[in-house]
Order: structure tokens, then C-alpha cells, then sequence
């Protein structure tokens, strides 16, 4: 008995859902009919485009009893003169340019690029410079411009 009374508060919980989904989707489809209309609206156009197209009434809560849609948050993203991450464009000779032709850490290498900078960076920007740090030594070894020797923290870079 109990088996059959599990299945039944399981199918319940699962109708429950289900109804409270199709509730969020008419008035998601109410909200978005009344953004298009107040669009074409805005735009010169009438509402008679709108209802041509078949997106008025056709589906939905009945007038008058739509929820007012939340407005979505925009992520601010700080993007400045010198990208997302408040960093300058490290790309092209500014790695190779750090490597010298004695051999030097990685940490050497990003304290010299850190210095390079102009400015003292946070600790976020400081551990985005040293992901690209990595990636960049790790391309120049690969593609010849820069030798390495060494293992872990006793790995050295530098150039032939």
C-alpha cells in the first residue's frame, strides 16, 4: 500500500510541476507579446502586422491578469580601453620579449610581466596574467621560439 501511495504523491509532485511550468511559459508568452507590440508600436508600425503574423491572442492568460515580466539583470562586465579583465593585450611580443637568454621561472617571468604593466594589479587580474603566462610559455617551448629546462618549480625559460 505504501508503494502505491509513494507512486501517487510522486505523480502529484510531478503534475504540480509541470502545471507551475506551463503557468511561467503563458505569461513569458504574454510578456513577450506585449514587448513586440509596445516594439512595433514604438517603431511606427501597427498592431495589425502584429496580429497577421499570428502572435496576438492565440495563446495565454486572458488580458489583464498577465504578471509584470521581471526585468533581466545585465551583467556588468567593466569592459575598459584594455578588455574584460582590466588587462592589456598580452599577446604578440609581449611574452617572448619577457623571456631573456639567461634562464629564468616562471614567477620571474611574472613579476617582470606584472612590472611591465604600469599599474598593480589584483589579485583576480594577477592569476588571469599568470593563466595566459602559462599558456603562452607553453606555446613558444612547443613551437621552438623559447627553450625550457627542468621540471615543476625548477623549470627555467629561456632564449637559444
Amino acid at each position: 500500500m505504501s508503494n502505491l501511495e509513494s507512486a501517487k504523491a510522486a505523480i502529484q509532485a510531478e503534475l504540480s510541476h509541470a502545471k507551475k511550468g506551463l503557468a511561467f511559459y503563458h505569461s513569458r508568452i504574454e510578456s513577450l507579446e506585449k514587448m513586440l507590440t509596445q516594439l512595433a508600436n514604438f517603431g511606427g508600425a501597427s498592431d495589425t502586422s502584429i496580429e497577421a503574423s499570428g502572435l496576438k491572442g492565440k495563446r495565454g492568460r486572458k488580458a489583464g491578469t498577465a504578471k509584470v515580466a521581471k526585468p533581466v539583470k545585465q551583467k556588468r562586465t567593466g569592459k575598459s580601453s584594455s578588455g574584460a579583465s582590466g588587462l592589456p593585450f598580452t599577446g604578440g611580443s609581449f611574452w617572448p620579449d619577457l623571456v631573456l637568454e639567461q634562464p629564468r621561472s616562471a614567477s620571474d617571468i611574472l613579476d617582470a610581466a606584472i612590472s611591465s604593466l604600469g599599474f598593480a594589479p589584483s589579485k583576480l587580474q594577477t592569476q588571469k596574467l599568470a593563466g595566459r603566462m602559462t599558456f603562452a610559455l607553453n606555446a613558444l617551448v612547443k613551437t621552438g621560439k623559447i627553450q625550457d629546462s627542468g621540471k615543476g618549480r625548477e623549470r627555467r625559460f629561456f632564449k637559444a
